[in-house]
């Protein structure tokens, strides 16, 4: 690992002018990591990562991307500089197969070549390759995770957010899931991610972050705070649970 590939610095963020959800969160994400924001309901960790990729406006603070600043830009502008986002719902295009869903996602930066980028994602991901032709929507739950994954991973982004990517999978898919996330990190993306299976994503962080009230509460290496028992009682609702 080397170099700082995200670095947020007193962020502020919400979505009316009158209240903030976030108040004031540092990270930093450097490269090669799986960082893991956890906290308890309307921490702010989602919102966190909306306000990286531009869909909640920052209000103060800092956003550095690679060392150049985004806060502010629109979320094409970002897409393009190399930040890449998965989103917990409507994030496939149901009426499209999996084979266009992921030429869509090439858009931000066409040069690399799609064939290459498309060979890359089948090897990631074997089951699109198997089902390349196949509606989007009819894909289990979990496939279109993989799906959402892979069509963020198109554009070869620096790093990629994940918001809640075991969301609503049934228990076999959760397993497969943060397996397919460590498999991308092998690959050589970094990760930062929001999830609601707390412990599991954290024993598996090079590093975590806790947010309580849109603040930095907790942070340090992955699977000493998800061990804490004072992280998990006091933010996570019984973290060994």
């Amino acid at each position: 690992m080397s170099g700082e590939v995200l670095v947020t610095r007193d962020l502020v963020a919400g979505y009316v002018p009158q209240v903030d959800i976030l108040n004031g969160v540092s990270i930093v994400v450097a490269e090669g990591e799986i960082v893991t924001v956890v906290g308890p309901n309307g921490a702010g960790k989602s919102t966190l990562l909306k306000a990286l990729i531009g869909l909640v406006a920052p209000k103060g603070g800092s956003i550095l991307l690679a060392g150049r600043p985004i806060s502010g830009l629109p979320p094409s502008a970002i897409v393009r500089q190399g930040l890449g986002y998965v989103p917990q719902r409507e994030n496939v295009f149901e009426s499209m197969p999996i084979e266009e869903n992921l030429e869509i996602g090439l858009k931000p930066r066409p040069g690399l070549g799609l064939r290459r980028r498309l060979d890359a994602m089948y090897a990631l991901f074997p089951r699109l390759g198997e089902r390349r032709r196949q509606v989007a929507g009819s894909l289990s739950g979990g496939e279109r995770q993989m799906l959402a994954m892979a069509r963020a991973l198109m554009p070869e982004p620096k790093i990629l957010l994940l918001d809640e990517p075991t969301a609503g999978l049934a228990p076999r898919f959760v397993d497969l899931m943060f397996e397919q996330v460590a498999a991308v990190n092998r690959s050589g993306v970094t990760i930062l991610m929001v999830e609601q299976n707390a412990a599991r994503a954290l024993a598996m962080s090079h590093r975590g972050y806790v947010l309580d009230l849109g603040r930095n509460a907790h942070e340090g290496a992955g699977p000493a705070l998800a061990r804490d028992p004072k992280v998990a009682d006091l933010y996570l609702g019984g973290l060994h649970g």
